[in-house]
């Protein structure tokens, strides 16, 4: 620019602007000469506004008056990145601003470390983000300006309450177990003995409540937490509390464990060599443990769970628990004469023509095939871990994944599964709720505007009494509306996680002949596939590769 010229002088982190009166063709303007700078080498100084101002002035005063004196003003100034820290959430957390250098330098990671600890930072500090707003600073022009949090405390962890763990492991976990061989290997064949415990035995044990984790602000100040809580020892069916220690349960008889919602109950346990016309029908109120084969048309029925260390034929077998068949089972392919019915689970190692109600999970170890099922849960054909059984020729309503190794059969027998009734009942849960849920929420809004109108007014004290009843009703339908609402939350999830859980997993090979429903989606395998997943997706069933 004709007539100024600029100097930095970085020992004093000034910049000056010189100017000379006579060179200058016209008023100079604040404007132009902050353009000037800011186009020059100097651009990233901070620039002083009102040295610009008052330097502008005093030149086109002296040009006025003809002076040949030279003007003179600091017009900008060296700064160095500029850091501000401010502590916020009580403490829980420590924001840097950083405004970037005006041709000045930015301080290394450790000066700035030395000054968060100054400003009372002395925890949970992250270098990664600290060294991301220095990089940021650098990478800019002058007087840009960066937040981060930069460290963060350790809110306090409370201590979890107390628990009951059982001693000994329910029939089907134990079922589920292979037993130890010795040298690392297991035995697929040893299932362990039927467990059943005698009378006075500990059966399970309160576990103490933990004491939680200790917190801390980033200044380092620790937070207490709390600890746990015991809870009351719910007891189930034959339990009592060891006389000798208030945190065991112990066995009131001789029977079969069973451990359920945190409750531990000990079924009455029948225990019979084996089913036949020579022991008759079984109706049990409690547990049934059969050594041998059940024949055919005979009954078990129980309100625990019946374990068959045998084979199962053409029999009937209900339980209010488990059923667990360590052998195989087999009926009639064309007629319903072997009939598995289970409020809980079933498991059986291979079965063939029968008919299975599971109110949760079914596990074949081996194969399936010619059967008709209903599980409320999952069926999983093979080991657990990676099912590699075979399951074909057969017709299974089932409300959670399959998982086999084989899914249908060479020759193209039909296997159908359907997925509908569970998901239809659970819409049906859904949409009862929304309908109660909707009226509760009207209800509730009319009372608590007819509540306030009420209280607006001079009430006579008589009627005080009432009004505090009315008060006491209003708040109990809050909480039971504060109820529905979360329930609604859930079922909503369980909708969306019931079309991620509905599948087929094969992982091996899955024939044609295999279809697969929910509602009017519909799919139909026409040809072999090798390892994959017929799941949905964006509301159709597609097939997916296995990659695994």
């Amino acid at each position: 620019m004709k007539g100024v010229t600029l100097n930095l002088d970085i020992s004093a982190r000034e910049l000056t602007a010189t100017v000379d009166p006579l060179l200058i063709d016209d008023v100079l303007q604040p404007n132009e000469l902050k353009t000037f700078i800011e186009s020059s080498e100097y651009r990233d100084v901070f620039i002083l506004e009102n040295g610009i101002s008052a330097l502008c002035e005093r030149s086109n005063g002296a040009k006025k008056a003809n002076s040949i004196e030279e003007q003179t003003q600091v017009v900008g100034e060296v700064r160095d990145a500029k850091f501000t820290v401010n502590l916020k959430d009580e403490e829980m957390k420590a924001e840097l601003v950083v405004e970037s250098p005006c041709y000045g330098s930015i301080p290394p990671y450790e000066e700035v470390i030395a000054m968060l600890h100054e400003n009372g930072v002395r925890r949970g500090i992250s270098k990664k983000r600290v060294e991301s707003l220095l990089f940021q600073a650098s990478q800019v022009g002058s007087g840009f300006e960066f937040t981060d949090t930069v460290a963060k405390g350790l809110p306090p962890r409370d201590g979890k309450p107390s628990y009951i763990k059982a001693i000994f492991p329910n029939a089907l976990e134990r079922i589920l177990q292979p037993q130890e061989a010795g040298n690392n290997k297991v035995d697929m064949r040893n299932l362990g003995d039927i467990l059943c415990v005698k009378a006075n035995i500990a059966v399970a044990r309160r576990v103490p409540p933990s004491k939680g984790r200790t917190g801390f602000t980033v200044s380092g100040k620790p937070i207490k937490s709390k600890e746990g809580n015991w809870l009351p020892i719910k007891l189930g069916a034959n339990t009592s509390i060891s006389p000798e220690d208030e945190n065991v349960i112990i066995a009131d008889v001789t029977g079969q464990p069973k451990f359920a919602k945190n409750i531990m109950t000990v079924n009455d346990t029948f225990q019979t060599k084996g089913v036949n016309v020579g022991t008759g029908n079984i109706n049990y109120d409690g547990a049934v443990i059969v050594n041998g084969d059940v024949t055919e048309s005979m009954h078990v029925i129980a309100t625990g769970d019946v374990t068959i260390n045998g084979f199962v034929e053409s029999a009937n077998i209900q339980a209010d628990g488990d059923i667990i068949i360590t052998e195989g089972a087999m009926g009639k392919m064309n007629e319903e004469d072997c009939k598995l019915t289970a409020k809980g689970s079933v498991f059986v190692q291979h079965g063939q023509g029968l008919d299975i109600k599971a109110g949760k999970n079914l596990n074949v170890r081996k194969q399936l095939a010619y059967s008709r099922v209903n599980c409320k849960g999952k069926v999983t054909i093979g080991e657990p871990d990676k099912p590699m059984g075979s399951l074909f020729a057969s017709s299974i309503q089932c409300g959670s994944t399959i998982s086999a190794g084989t899914v249908g059969a060479v020759s193209g027998s039909a296997l159908n599964i359907d997925f509908s009734d569970a998901f239809n009942q659970l819409n049906t849960r859904y949409d009862s709720l929304l309908v109660y849920l909707k009226q509760l929420r009207e209800n509730s809004f009319d009372h608590t505007v007819k509540l306030r109108d009420m209280k607006s007014k001079n009430v006579p004290s008589a009627l005080n009494n009432s009004v505090s009843k009315i008060e006491a009703l209003i708040e109990s339908e809050k909480h039971l509306l504060d109820w529905l609402e979360i329930t609604e939350q859930e079922l909503s999830q369980a909708k969306v996680d019931f079309e991620k859980n509905a599948k087929i997993v094969a992982n091996k090979e899955l024939f044609q002949g295999v279809s697969v429903k929910m509602n009017k989606t519909n799919w139909r395998s026409e040809k072999e596939y090798l390892k994959c997943v017929i799941k949905l997706s964006g509301g159709k069933w597609k097939y997916h590769p296995l990659l695994r």
